[in-house]
């Protein structure tokens, strides 16, 4: 029997599992784990780009080179063609997406024994919100991507109904279920019926009643945090010589991940020392450009990162930057997280209002919200869905590899 995978490419990790044999089984893709973080580090002198841990190791190491993350999101814009300097060399962004599928289908062959030619690949409800025609063009952009790397037939599924097939897999009866997967770049809801009688259907059209979502993620989280806490430190809060506030925009860039990498352009740098030059205290700004200069910036964005995790168990934390500058540490404490996050927070629930609107279906009649994806387990992001079914049971699945799995099972329906 011919191999066929799914593949979860995510904003923050990524997994990918296979059908061998008529079994599904997750492919370790780093030493032991089944997940890989979603980053790409080119060292300086040239030598082969490293992935996952292995590139934040290199990065947070001091190895000199470059740290690529958070790629995803730039599916769909134009962005993705231009290219940009790693290693010595320039290559398109498409190029760096394409070495990191590659890299996952090379794991996954070397696991299963044998070449692999058909993938079904995750995409969310909506790469980019409201806007239909970019959306098909990321979707047919990351089938280039994919082709590139190898793979002959290319199917995609959403990625809340591969969570959905994954909780189905162990089903004794029939449920109702409100699938939330919410990742690091999209947060996105499903309503399917599932359930052992329906788990081998070939079409399974009517069982889905609704599919929604948003670019609410982890990365957004992330941003809301350290716009909050962390980039006072660097100067956001600062005033120029006249009085006024500095730019926004630099705080915003460092403090989101898949624009950290742009930042250090040299049209950048002459507007980043203009600012500094006009500084009524330069101090704070000044280790700003001080970051970005040395390529630093995403040590800050892993250590707010760090936080968020740390305070879905604590009430506060203290964020260690003194990697980045000597002796800093900044204080961070649920309560100012969560009002940091109050328009995702609502944004997320008007989104999964939507969504039961759509179904047509009473929030009665709801028997289970399954949760997946490593945002999900931010306590105020959990609350929203729960509050809003206040009689669903809340389960919870693998939370980075669900999505994986089940379009594992989706590519088994497909070409086997």
């Amino acid at each position: 029997m011919t191999t066929v995978c799914g593949i979860d490419f995510g904003t923050s990790n990524s997994t990918i599992a296979i059908v061998k044999d008529g079994e599904t089984l997750l492919v370790p893709v780093e030493g032991d784990h089944t997940t890989i973080p979603s980053a790409i580090f080119y060292p300086a002198d040239g030598d082969a780009p490293v992935y996952g841990r292995a590139a934040m190791a290199a990065y947070t190491g001091a190895d000199p080179g470059r740290l690529m993350r958070s790629l995803k999101s730039i599916l769909g814009s134009d962005l993705i063609l231009e290219k940009t300097a790693v290693g010595g060399r320039y290559i398109t962004f498409e190029d760096i997406l394409v070495g990191f599928l590659t890299r996952l289908k090379q794991t996954a062959e070397r696991f299963a024994g044998e070449p692999i030619h058909d993938v079904v690949m995750g995409r969310p409800v909506h790469f980019v919100d409201g806007n239909e025609e970019v959306d098909a063009r990321a979707q047919a952009k990351l089938a280039d991507i994919a082709q590139a790397a190898g793979f002959e037939r290319i199917a995609f599924q959403f990625e809340p109904i591969a969570a959905a097939l994954s909780f189905e897999h162990g089903l004794t009866e029939r449920e109702l279920v409100f699938i939330a997967d919410i990742g690091g770049g999209t947060a996105d809801f499903s309503i399917v019926e599932v359930g052992p009688d329906r788990r081998d259907k070939a079409d399974r059209a009517s069982d889905i009643l609704a599919n929604d979502g948003i670019r609410v993620g982890g990365t957004n989280l992330d941003m809301r945090l350290s716009l909050a806490t962390v980039m006072p430190h660097f100067g956001s809060r600062s005033l120029t010589k006249k009085g006024r506030d500095l730019p926004r925009w630099p705080f915003v860039d460092l403090a989101t991940w898949h624009r950290i990498h742009a930042i250090a352009t040299s049209a950048n740098m002459i507007t980043l020392k203009q600012i500094l030059a006009d500084c009524a205290d330069a101090e704070l700004f000044g280790r700003y450009v001080d970051v970005i200069t040395r390529h630093r910036g995403h040590l800050i964005a892993a250590g707010v990162e760090q936080a968020k995790i740390d305070l879905s168990a604590r009430d506060s934390v203290d964020i260690d930057l003194r990697a980045v500058v000597p002796r800093l540490t900044v204080h961070a404490d649920a309560a100012a997280f969560e009002t940091a996050i109050e328009d995702e927070l609502e944004r997320l629930a008007a989104t999964v209002l939507a969504t039961l609107r759509a179904s047509g279906r009473a929030d009665s009649d709801i028997t289970t919200i399954f949760l997946t994806g490593g945002t999900s387990a931010v306590p105020a992001v959990r609350r929203v869905m729960t509050e809003l079914l206040p009689g669903a049971a809340a389960k919870e699945g693998d939370l980075f590899n669900s999505v994986g799995f089940g379009l594992a099972l989706e590519a088994k329906r497909r070409f086997v």
